[in-house]
Formats: C-alpha cells, structure tokens, sequence
C-alpha cells in the first residue's frame, strides 16, 4: 500500500494540504476533521481511481516555525 505524504501548513484558519509525489493534488479546509476528509477525497480524485478514500493511507508532514 501506498503512504501519501501531506506537507501540511496553516494559513490564519485554514489548513492548506500538497500531498508529495501526487502533481495537482492540494487542497484546504477549517477544521482538521475536514481537511483529512478533503485530503482523502483529492487524492482519489487525482488518481482517477475507484478507491475508498478512507482506505487510503495518508501522513502529515507538519511546517515547523522557524
């Protein structure tokens, strides 16, 4: 199984997500509950696949400031 690496970064509110290795594939919510479900969700998007979304296996890479 494939791990989708998600740089994460925080822009006032909302969560911003780049998953690596995936071109194309970003997206942003408010809460995080939301933002994994978005993440999830562009990522079986972009891979333009019948695959469950949360069976995928996805880890965040959290920004830290400097």
């Amino acid at each position: 199984m494939t791990t989708w690496i998600v740089d994460v970064e925080q822009e006032g509110a909302q969560w911003l997500a780049t998953v690596r290795d995936l071109p194309g594939a970003h997206t942003f919510a408010e809460t995080f509950e939301a933002f994994d479900t978005a993440v999830r969700e562009v990522i079986a998007l972009v891979l333009d696949d019948l695959v469950d979304p949360t069976a995928l296996d996805v880890a965040y890479a959290f920004s830290v400031p400097a």
